[in-house]
């Protein structure tokens, strides 16, 4: 094998082992920082009407044990028990007084549902994918091969191959 062949083999392995380690740790970082609850599997989420809610948004009052926007993953079941004296709705689920209804998390979305148990009329419901290790790996499959290249091309501007040998 020439040396010049040689010369350029190791530099692309530095290069890429470089890489590896690079967007790999950026990546973890990113996720880090970012992390939600959504790298789990699904589960079943239980949400309580406490009593009394319908006399508190009968009198303007907000409920301050509801959240006003809720994460979700695909396939999570959102399970309402309703406490209160008075029927709610949730979007499509009519929760009847002292009773319970679910609803199926099936479909990766933002969703603005009417809500009668929050001051504000609404609820934001959003369902995302859930992260997992193939998920977090594909970020080397996108990332190593352009850092790789950006990195070999400024090699050879900084260290140019020695063909001379």
């Amino acid at each position: 094998m020439k040396p010049v062949v040689k010369q350029l083999l190791r530099r692309v392995a530095l290069l890429l082992l470089v890489s590896i380690v690079f967007v790999l740790g950026l990546s973890e970082l990113v996720y880090r920082l970012q992390k939600e609850d959504t790298s789990r599997g699904p589960k079943r989420i239980e949400l309580v009407i406490p009593e009394g809610t319908g006399i508190q948004i009968a009198n303007g009052e907000d409920v301050q044990t509801l959240p006003d926007e809720m994460v979700f993953v695909i396939g999570d079941t959102l399970v309402i028990e309703n406490q209160d004296t008075v029927d709610h709705q949730l979007g499509p689920l009519w929760i009847p007084a002292k009773s319970t209804a679910s609803l199926q998390l099936d479909e990766s979305n933002e969703y603005a549902y009417a809500c009668s148990f929050k001051s504000s009329k609404y609820i934001g419901l959003t369902v995302r994918q859930p992260v997992t290790w193939k998920s977090r790996l594909d970020a080397l499959w996108y990332g190593v091969p352009p850092t790789l290249m950006f990195l070999l091309v400024y090699s050879f501007a900084v260290r140019p191959l020695n063909v001379r040998s």
